[in-house]
């Protein structure tokens, strides 16, 4: 924060807040200031380099946020693209991004259109079975440890593989591990939502790979997903091309004949997402699980999907 003075050109006064009142959706990871300066008072978020955001979501949470303060939210970000900038002034966000990128509609607006190559964050994803691991712990919300050679075994995969999965789940502070009468107990760091928000940098999209090929019968038992899936979940309308997912080790994707609808447009076609992991291991009604369906949209800038995604999640009994 030592910058925003020289960034605002005003000597404002800040202090950090805790925050403490507010869900762990909204504080996760994040900075909270209070910043003032003759007469105008604003707070600001800071939001993590790694943090994967949505205008959506976003919009809510700086009217909760004011609701709560009585006074304006705005949001810094390290570095945004110009479609993420777009996207923010359509919804009347302020924000501000270094010295270029500034919308503070209570006291000034910078905007310019040269833009920063986007720089890769090197922060640590999960491997496959890693993320897998997780959503097996998060979904058996039952069960307040899991035992490592059933986990492995619940998820196919060898206790190696496991092992390594729990070794870096606990590198990102996501679970604990305990060994009781020479077994391994795991256990999530905290549950719920709080759990998912604290992962969701870390984790990574399903999908390896989509293909459009003709319709078949047997991929009707393929659990939907993609905007089938939020179209089965919420009031998102059905697309006219079913979507699906199959686990890559489970198919041959050489084996599917790719298409193209616009040489084809009569055909009865299907879109096949290829996974990284097991999308029937945490399926329900024939249907992909919220997280992983979530992932699946990762980077979408499709504002009416977003905002499906986030209705969704928030009516999810966690």
């Amino acid at each position: 924060m030592k910058d925003i003075r020289r960034i605002l050109g005003l000597d404002f006064q800040l202090s950090k807040l805790s925050a403490k009142d507010l869900p762990v959706y909204v504080t996760a990871g994040r900075e909270f200031y209070r910043l003032s300066y003759a007469g105008c008072r604003f707070i600001l978020i800071r939001l993590p380099s790694n943090e994967k955001f949505g205008v959506i979501a976003l919009r809510k949470q700086a009217e909760l946020v004011s609701g709560k303060y009585k006074i304006p939210v705005a949001f810094e970000f390290e570095q945004i693209s110009r479609a993420q900038r777009d996207s923010l002034l359509n919804k009347e966000i302020p924000f501000i991004s270094g010295s270029e990128q500034i919308y503070l509609p209570f006291l000034g607006i910078v905007l310019s259109e040269r833009f920063k190559n986007q720089r890769i964050i090197n922060s640590e994803k999960m491997m496959p079975v890693t993320q897998a691991l997780f959503l097996y712990m998060l979904y058996n919300r039952k069960q307040k440890s899991i035992i490592k050679k059933d986990a492995a075994r619940e998820i196919g995969v060898t206790q190696m593989s496991i092992t390594r999965a729990s070794e870096q789940l606990e590198k990102m502070g996501l679970i604990t591990q305990e060994i009781r009468s020479k077994e391994t107990h795991m256990s999530l760091a905290c549950e719920g939502r709080k759990a998912f928000e604290k992962a969701y940098p870390y984790m990574i999209n399903p999908v390896q790979r989509t293909i459009l090929t003709p319709m078949k019968k047997v991929y009707e038992a393929y659990p939907l997903s993609g905007e089938s899936a939020l179209a089965e979940r919420t009031l998102f309308s059905k697309p006219e091309i079913p979507v699906r997912a199959v686990y890559k080790k489970d198919i041959d994707p050489d084996g599917f004949p790719d298409i193209d609808i616009r040489w084809e447009p009569e055909s009865d076609v299907v879109s096949i997402e290829i996974w990284k992991y097991d999308p029937g291991l945490f399926t329900k009604d024939g249907v992909a699980d919220p997280v992983s369906l979530a992932l699946c949209f990762d980077n979408n800038i499709d504002e009416r999907i977003e905002d499906s995604i986030e209705k969704y999640l928030e009516g999810y009994q966690w």
